[in-house]
């Protein structure tokens, strides 16, 4: 496995921790893959010391776990994912119960804006500026729901939100199906039904935890059909190397 070379030091680590997660998420390095700091620091162009701290905030992700004796490895991210949907469920849904009690007019209208643009982006080229939306307004809820402790630990399980790199997977009536229920929950927060926003923030992260699911597995199988096409190539091009020049 190779990485692009890191050009600037002042965000090293940030820069680290998004290339092992893309590689991850995108499979190139599978479930019980061990992470050893030398290779990965040379093949990055850095010192060891930034991806040993990359390394320790994907332990705590949940993306990479021990495996003992200090040995750092790939977590098995199906069953990772379940659990970490299913945290977000009980928080984001309560989340949603309190800003529908506490939330602001400004603020539904900010959320209210927030889906109308990603209702919009649906057809947009630009997966980047989708998954921005849908965390901007899962983010904007645990705001609304005005309690910093429970703001701080959702804010922890962004990174299994809808992602950049789940997306190219995720098409355009999934996500639309995903952004119409966005406001069925702004409608019952608006409404300043707890227990229908509640339940309705439930549904939805269950529905996407699906969604995440599915596109994880097409990417993981993607990726062992693009391995097993460059392999062939490989092979092909050893053997015809091997040939005698008079039969070329």
């Amino acid at each position: 496995m190779t990485f692009t070379k890191i050009p600037s030091r002042s965000t090293l680590v940030p820069q680290i921790v998004d290339q092992l997660r893309k590689a991850i998420l995108r499979g190139k390095l599978g479930p019980g893959a061990r992470l050893n700091e030398t290779h990965v620091a040379e093949s990055l162009g850095v010192s060891r010391t930034p991806v040993r701290e990359a390394i320790s905030r994907l332990l705590a992700q949940g993306l990479v776990k021990e495996a003992g004796g200090g040995v750092k490895v790939v977590a098995d991210m199906m069953g990772e994912i379940h659990e970490i949907f299913a945290i977000r469920q009980v928080l984001e849904g309560f989340a949603a119960r309190l800003a529908a009690e506490q939330a602001t007019s400004e603020e539904f209208s900010e959320l209210e804006q927030m889906c109308q643009a990603s209702l919009a982006a649906v057809d947009s080229t630009s997966v980047a500026e989708r998954a921005a939306l849908n965390n901007i307004f899962h983010s904007s809820i645990a705001k609304a729901s005005h309690s910093n402790r429970l703001i701080k630990i959702i804010s922890e399980f962004y990174e299994y939100a809808i992602q950049e790199e789940v997306l190219p997977f995720y098409g355009p009536d999934a996500a639309r199906t995903q952004f119409e229920q966005h406001l069925e929950i702004l409608d019952a927060l608006r409404a300043r039904d707890a227990d229908r926003a509640e339940a309705a923030m439930r549904r939805h992260i269950g529905d996407v935890r699906v969604a995440v699911t599915s596109a994880i597995r097409d990417m993981l199988r993607t990726s062992v059909d693009l391995d097993e096409v460059d392999s062939a190539v490989e092979r092909e091009m050893d053997r015809l190397s091997r040939e005698p020049t008079e039969r070329r």
